[in-house]
C-alpha cells in the first residue's frame, strides 16, 4: 500500500474519531511505512497501526487515545504533546523520540524502549512499564506517580524533580548516583531489590 493511500485511510479515520463513528471509518493498519509522515495536531484515538513503522515522524500533539499501537517503531519520532493515555503501545520503540509534555497516564508500556528519549515533562501516572527501558533517557520534571516500573532499566537517566511517589520499583536497575533521588520511602521499600550500577 503506498503512503498516498495510507494517509487517505487516517484521513478517513480521523473523521470517524472527530464525529463519534458518525462518518468516516475507523482505521485498522498493520505493518504499514509511515516514516517521515507528518501526523501532527491529528486526532487518532482508536487507531491500530501496531507493528507500524513511525520513525522520524511528526507526531506532536496529537491523540492517540485507547489506540493499539503495540510495538510501533517511533524510534526519532516527534511526539511532543501528544496524548496516548489508555494507548497499548507494548514493545513499542521510542529510542531517541521527543515526547515532551506527552500524556501516557494509565497507558499499557510493557517491555517499551525509552533509551535516550526525552521525557521532560511527560506524564507516566498509573502507566504498566514493567521491564521498560530507560536507559539514558531525560525525566525531568516527569510523573511517574503509580506507575509499575517493576524490573525496568533507569541507567545513566537523567532524575530532576521527578515525581516518583507510589510507583512500583521492585528489581530495577538504577545508577549509584541517582539513589539518594529516589523518594525516601520507596527506596526503603525497594533498595534490596535494586540492581546498581556503579
Amino acid at each position: 500500500m503506498n503512503k498516498d493511500k495510507l494517509l487517505d485511510i487516517i484521513e478517513s479515520h480521523i473523521q470517524w474519531a472527530t464525529h463519534g463513528g458518525q462518518t468516516g471509518q475507523q482505521a485498522i493498519l498493520h505493518k504499514v511505512d509511515l516514516r517521515d509522515a507528518d501526523l501532527g495536531g491529528s486526532e487518532l484515538s482508536g487507531i491500530d497501526l501496531s507493528e507500524s513503522d513511525l520513525s522520524c515522524a511528526v507526531i506532536s500533539w496529537s491523540s492517540f487515545q485507547n489506540a493499539n499501537l503495540a510495538k510501533v517503531n517511533f524510534e526519532q519520532a516527534n511526539l511532543e504533546g501528544s496524548n496516548l493515555q489508555n494507548a497499548n503501545l507494548m514493545g513499542a520503540n521510542f529510542r531517541n523520540a521527543n515526547l515532551w509534555y506527552a500524556n501516557l497516564k494509565e497507558a499499557d508500556l510493557r517491555n517499551t524502549n525509552y533509551e535516550n528519549a526525552s521525557l521532560q515533562f511527560a506524564d507516566f501516572e498509573n502507566a504498566i512499564m514493567i521491564g521498560s527501558d530507560l536507559t539514558k533517557s531525560n525525566l525531568m520534571q516527569a510523573k511517574f506517580v503509580g506507575a509499575n516500573l517493576e524490573g525496568a532499566n533507569l541507567n545513566g537517566v537523567l532524575l530532576d524533580n521527578t515525581k516518583l511517589s507510589g510507583a512500583n520499583l521492585r528489581g530495577i536497575t538504577i545508577g549509584s548516583k541517582n539513589l539518594s533521588l529516589i523518594p525516601p520511602d520507596l527506596l526503603g521499600q525497594y533498595r534490596n531489590t535494586f540492581r546498581v550500577i556503579n
